[in-house]
């Protein structure tokens, strides 16, 4: 009777593990295609992104530690225990990416009066057509960040001031090079900063 008990528990065991190594696989991969897709996005800080890689890399070790001691095999408890960490992971990744970005404290201009802000925009129909082929450049920029296709472009009598933040120096070139072929290099204002963050 014990022996029957115990080739049930093993089969429900075996079962059980054989649904959960794929569960975990589809966990990994999730997360490392979200991840990637963070980074090509810009919407994670370059900090967040290493350490999560890094928590990342951890579990894959953590599984292949446990594979190696259990010839290749991975206990249901324990691939439980790393989906669970997984799942906690994409989580972080969740809630990192749903806050919303606030970079006023290095969005300084707004303070000073003699730099432009979007709510002193010209009304004249050649600079907002300006301003519209600018926005629509930037936008259309598959390479650019979130942050970098949302710096502010003010234009006025045709000087083109561009505020915000990027998160590289090549996208506050891209972004400025945008501007430059719309108005003349001496009208365009280029006040963006790099994300240090």
């Amino acid at each position: 009777m014990k022996t029957r008990a115990f080739l049930t528990l093993s089969s429900v065991l075996a079962s059980l593990a054989l649904t959960i190594a794929p569960v975990l696989a589809n966990n990994g991969v999730e997360l490392k295609n979200r991840l990637d897709a963070a980074e090509s996005r810009g919407s994670v800080s370059r900090e967040a992104l290493v350490q999560l890689r890094a928590e990342q890399t951890a579990l894959e070790k953590q599984e292949a530690d446990i594979r190696a001691k259990y010839d290749g095999l991975l206990p249901a408890r324990k691939a439980v225990k790393l989906t669970k960490e997984c799942k906690k992971l994409i989580s972080k990744l969740d809630k990192i990416e749903s806050k919303k970005s606030d970079n006023t404290a290095q969005n300084y201009g707004d303070a000073r009066k003699e730099s432009p802000t979007p709510q002193v925009q010209s009304g004249k129909k050649a600079d907002i057509d300006r301003l519209l082929a600018i926005r629509r450049e930037l936008v259309g920029d598959k390479s650019l960040s979130t942050n970098a296709k949302n710096v502010k472009v003010v234009v006025i009598n045709g000087t083109v001031t561009l505020r915000g933040v990027v998160n590289s120096e090549s996208e506050k070139v891209k972004v400025a090079s945008a501007a430059r072929k719309y108005a003349d290099d001496s009208k365009v204002l280029d006040e963006l900063e790099v994300n240090t963050r």
